[in-house]
Order: structure tokens, then sequence, then C-alpha cells
């Protein structure tokens, strides 16, 4: 009222949108708000040169939130580099020009801690970090500090303790202090596979472990010293602040190197350990219930905390990686801005799941998609603003023109808007961009045949890296299960018996005596929703039951297929006759149906099976939680395209190729979580009878 609010603000930097922040309160000031109030302008620029200046003034003229009068002038003047777009042809090569920028500054005078790379997600960045660190380039970015490649051995030597089949053996034999050939591992899990033994007990057995070459021997002499004394109980933090400080070097060498990376190692194990040491209590023994929380943390990306630096690390010569929300109010001499293409800068968001009513949000024009949509686009500048204003000195773009296919990859929008300043040149990188551990070849030689089932080639066409932990390394291991899971589980324990015995369950009493039988080899008998998990897997089996009737059971029998010289195995779940002599083969789940299960080349493998054994049989995909039976059938063009990718995957196997799929989804759940990354020196003989 007494006209003393003074307000400073630049729409053009408004992306907080996704935590409900807006520039709407600048556009009403002096209009609806505050009615009288006095509007400026500030024009100055104090920050950059002259050319960068000119570049995004000239995009911020044409923003949602722009106008004709939203350019800057520089106070600097003119620096004598016009801001650059560098096109590679597909994106590795987009990351190796990053990184062959990023020394061409260098050797222009800007340290790395004078440059930025700056991108719109936290996933992508830390690709690109990883990526620079194995090109050497030093990074100041810690990324998710559970995937960084220290932090998984250590959690992977934790398993060591508490696991049976020593699974986190495999990643533990690539640490230097521990490093053993892969044959030593091989010879380890079938020792383990032969012989049961609590957990790390065999390490006091190592003498009786055949195969093992002298090296590998040793190796598990000292990796046994390292974990003496400690079991199921142990607390994490006691067990590797002992390991760490004690009982190896790592720490020491990691204080006493100058190298860049390895003081980044340090950061991040240094992080690591005040995670450990301050973990909650709960039920069940330490080191599972620490692995446990890892994987919820990372399934609700909520361990973002822990990617912080500590403000001791701001002084490393390292660049500087940042998402761009992350660098607002930021500056550095120079800023890598990676990925001007159409499908990333700017993209288009999915709709929200659960929208506004419409005309619910003030001021706004249109139904609530469309003021979504608007504002995702309003954003998406306004991004672009704030990566391109951070630069003091030199802004370099970057954009990839081809997709993996070889097809065109069409360029950002937004780089037509930049003004005649901007200059454009292809890029053709002198080097190649290492593989990374979890992407490279795996040296494998196969004596005799292999017989793979389909569901198995299904889970190498998700993730060949699972596929070879779980099928040629065989280290055993399940994906953490849910109550859920363990019910999905006891309803096919059912359907098995059910099968088995056409007679075994006869009324409502069987029915509820098997189903209490299976809850309970599966752990589920006690829990609190055990009536609720009950009454859903008692409407699945009843529809499995009722879905068999008129039908004449045929015992199963185990069909193949041949792919080459292959053989793939298949399983029919149930095997059917009508009453009128036509057969049916069940492929039966427990699930709701998805698109992608009739897609896959289990399903191809499954069809293949049976068309060559019952060619006149009807095939079906049954899933009981739809309660639902659909034929399951491919077109021609579809099946022979499914034959060519098991033939293609069959060849991979045998050559080795075994490339990671990483997803923020699936991957914390994955029994090979912890251990994904590098394999040990050595060929790895798989034999086959």
């Amino acid at each position: 009222e007494e006209g003393r609010l003074f307000m400073v603000g630049d729409p053009k930097q408004s992306i907080y949108r996704f935590r409900g922040a807006s520039s709407f309160n600048m556009a009403r000031f002096g209009k609806k708000d505050f009615h009288g109030g006095k509007r400026g302008r500030l024009k100055r620029n104090y920050r950059s040169v002259e050319e960068v200046v000119q570049t995004y003034s000239s995009f911020a003229i044409g923003m949602k939130v722009g106008d004709p009068d939203s350019g800057l002038e520089s106070e600097r003047g003119p620096g004598g580099n016009a801001p650059e777009l560098r096109l590679a042809d597909r994106s590795p090569e987009q990351t190796v020009a990053i990184a062959d920028a990023i020394e061409e500054m260098r050797r222009g005078g800007y340290a790395y801690r004078d440059q930025a790379v700056l991108c719109t997600g936290n996933e992508r960045l830390s690709a690109i970090g990883q990526d620079l660190e194995r090109m050497g380039i030093p990074v100041l970015f810690l990324g998710s500090l559970f995937e960084r490649p220290e932090v998984k051995d250590l959690l992977s030597l934790l398993t060591i303790i508490t696991d049976r089949r020593a699974m986190g053996l495999v990643r533990v034999a690539c640490m230097a202090d521990f490093e053993m050939l892969i044959t030593d591992v091989a010879s380890v899990y079938e020792y383990l596979r032969a012989n049961e033994s609590q957990p790390a007990a065999w390490l006091a057995q190592v003498g009786e472990i055949p195969g093992l070459t002298d090296a590998g021997r040793t190796a598990l002499k000292v990796l046994a010293s390292a974990l003496k004394g400690f079991d199921n109980a142990s607390a994490p933090w006691t067990v590797l602040a002992t390991v760490l400080l004690d009982r190896t070097r790592i720490a020491a060498d990691l204080c006493a190197s100058d190298d860049i990376a390895e003081r980044s190692r340090g950061i991040a194990i240094w992080q690591f350990m005040n995670f450990l040491r301050a973990q909650p209590s709960g039920q069940g023994l330490p080191i599972p219930r620490l692995l446990d929380r890892v994987r919820r943390l990372m399934r609700l990306s909520d361990e973002r905390d822990l990617r912080q630096l500590p403000a001791a690390a701001q002084g490393i010569d390292a660049v500087r990686l940042m998402t761009i929300h992350g660098a607002k109010g930021l500056e550095f001499r120079v800023v890598h801005v990676p990925g001007l293409n159409a499908d990333t800068i700017p993209r288009t968001p999915p709709a929200p799941p659960c929208p506004p009513p419409d005309g619910m949000v003030e001021g706004a024009v249109g139904s609530a998609l469309q003021v979504f949509r608007d504002g995702q686009a309003e954003e998406h500048e306004c991004l672009f603003y704030v990566a391109m204003s951070r630069a003091r000195d030199r802004l370099i773009l970057y954009a990839a023109t081809e997709k993996s296919n070889g097809s065109r990859r069409p360029l950002s929008k937004f780089l037509n808007r930049l003004g005649s300043g901007l200059q454009r040149r292809q890029v053709t990188p002198k080097r190649t961009l290492p593989a990374a551990p979890e992407m490279a070849d795996i040296a494998l030689a196969i004596n005799g045949r292999p017989r793979f089932a389909g569901p198995q080639l299904a889970l190498y066409e998700r993730c060949p890296r699972r596929f070879f932990y779980t099928h040629i390394l065989q280290v055993g291991g399940r994906r953490t299960e849910t109550p859920f899971m363990q019910m999905h589980e006891a309803v096919r324990m059912v359907a098995r018996t059910v099968v088995a015995d056409a007679g075994a369950i006869s009324g409502e009493d069987d029915l509820e005596r098997h189903l209490q039988e299976a809850f309970a080899f599966h752990g589920l008998a006690d829990h609190g929703y055990v009536l609720e998990y009950k009454a859903y897997a008692i409407s699945m089996i009843r529809y499995y039951l009722e879905a068999r009737e008129g039908h004449t059971p045929e015992p199963l029998a185990v069909i193949s297929v041949t792919i080459g010289q292959e053989e793939i195995i298949v399983h029919p779940d149930d095997v059917l006759v009508r009453p009128d002599g036509t057969r049916t083969v069940r492929w039966v789940r427990t699930g709701h149906f998805r698109s992608r299960e009739v897609d896959d080349v289990g399903a191809a493998a499954f069809l293949l099976a049976v068309r060559q054994v019952f060619p006149d049989a009807d095939v079906e995909l049954v899933h009981l939680s739809d309660q639902s039976s659909r034929p399951l059938s491919l077109s021609a063009d579809k099946l022979r395209t499914r034959r060519g990718k098991l033939s293609d995957f069959l060849q991979d196997i045998r050559a080795g190729r075994f490339p990671a799929k990483p997803s923020s989804r699936t991957c914390p759940g994955c029994p090979a979580f912890f251990i994904c990354g590098p394999t040990p020196a050595g060929t790895l003989e798989k034999n086959f009878r």
C-alpha cells in the first residue's frame, strides 16, 4: 500500500515449472497485481562477451516470454570467437567431439575447472561423465553414487559375506587387490554349485577348490584375509572401513595419488562411507538390509542428495558436469551443450497422468492438456536460454546428424533462431570412444552344442549382459521378490501341480490346501495381507481350472526347433485335446497381458517349436490375472524376422557379445545390479553336453 515493493526477475529463466514455479507473477506485476507499479528493463550484461550475448539475445526475442526488447547489450565487448555448432555423425562421436573440444580449449588457456558440460537430465549427464573419464578427461561429477564403479566394487565385496553363491566375486576379481582370471572365478562358481556351504565359508576352503591357477588361489587368500572375522551380522560400515583402511591399501593409494580421476573416486567412496555410517535401524541382517535399501532408493530416484559434491572438492581442476537446472545462477568461461537435436532440446514430454481440470489454472487459455503443452514448450525455451547464458567467453553446441541405424536425425529447431553469428562445422573425431566395461565383449570359448530355452533368449533380447551372468557364467541370483511376486510364484506352483495330476484339485478344500502349502513354501503364510493375496490367487487358479474343463490333458514333453546349427528348446505349460480332437498347446502366464510378449523372440521360439512338432495345433497365450486366453500367432513376415533375430542372437552369444541395456526402471531390481560391469581377464570356457 505504501508502494515499497521492489521486484527483480527474468521470465526467460523460469525453469522450475516441474516444482510449480511460474513467471506468471511477473507478467501480472503492475497490471492485475500491484496496479500502477512501474516496470523497467535491465539491459546490460556483465558476464558474457558480445558474440555470446548476441546469440542468446537473438533467441530471446522469439521466446514465448520474450519480445522485441528482450535483447541485451554486452559490457565486455567482443571476445573474438563466435559461438559454434559442432556436428558429429552419431551420438558416441558427439561425446568424443566434446572431449576434443575440452582439450582444445585447455590448450587455448582455459583450465578444466573453467569449463562446464550442461545437459537437460541426470542420466544423460552421467553417461557423458563416464565416457569423458574413460577418455582421460577429469570431471567433477558424482552422478548416481550407487552406479559408480568404485562404489559397485564395494557393494560387490559386501555381497560375498552374505551370498552363498558369491555372486559379487566376478566383479571383485577385477579389483587390483584381488585380481584373478575369469577361469578362476568360474572354478569357484562350479565348486559352490556342487558344495552347499555358509556364505563366505568357502574362503577358508580355497585349497579344496579344483581348477584354480596359482595366482587365483593367492588372490582368494588375500580376499579371505580381508574379510576374515566378518559374517551376516557385521555392520557394512565396519566391514568396508576395515578393508579400506586396515587390510588393503585402497584408501592409502587414493589419498596419495595426484591423478584427478583417482581423487574423484576417493570423493565417491568418502560420500558412500558417510551414507553407510547413518543407516536406519530395521529388521533383518545389516548387509542384506543395506542392499535392499540401495535398490529401493534407486527405484524411487531418492538418492539425489548423495550426488552433491562436498565443498572441499570445488577446487579440483576438473570439468564441471551439471544439469541446466543445477547451473542456473552460475557462470563458466567455456560452456559445452550437447544434444541439440529435435528429440532432445526441445523434447515433447508425455502427457501428465493427472492433469488439472480444464479452466482451473488461472490465466491459462485452452484445455488442461494444451496448457501443459504450452507450459512445457515455454520451459524448454527457458532451459536453452539459461544454458547459453552461462557462458562467459566460449559457447560450443553439439548435435549428432544420424541415428544408430544410419537414418537422418533432425537438428533442434532452436538452432535456426540463434542468428547469423553461429558458426556450424562438421567434425570427425580422430579417436573412438572406449567401450564401457559393461558393454565390452567377453572372450568366450564354447565347446559342444548349446541348447537354450526360448525364455532364456528372450532375456538375451532384453539385456544380453544379464543373460551372460545368469546362463553363461551361472552366478545364480534372482530378482528381489516382493510379496506380490511371491504370490505369483505360489500360483505357478499350484498350476504345475494341476498339470502333473489333473485330479489333484477336485474341490474348494483341495484348492485351499494346495494354495496354503504354496504360500507357506514361498514365505507368504504369515504376511499381513495374506487374505487379500489368497483371494487374488484363488481367482487366478479357478480360471485356470475352468479353462481346462472339457479338455483331455496330454503328458508334457520338451520340444525344440533348430536355428542354423543351434537348438532352442521350449517347455509348453499345457497340452490339451478338445472333444473334436483338436490339440491346444498353451503358454500360461500369471500376470497381465503386455503387447510386447507376442513380439519378443521367446514367443517366436515357442511358436516355431510347436509348429514343427504339432503343425495343426492351436497355440494359445493364457493370462491368469486377466482371466483371458488369446491365440498366439505371428504373420509369416514377422516369424521370418524373429527367426533371423534368433539366429543373430545365437551367433552373438558364441562371439561373446553381451552388452548391457541400462534402465533406471529395471536395473535396480536385477540380480546382477551390483556386479554389472567389467569382467576379469582371460577366456571363459563353457562346455555344453
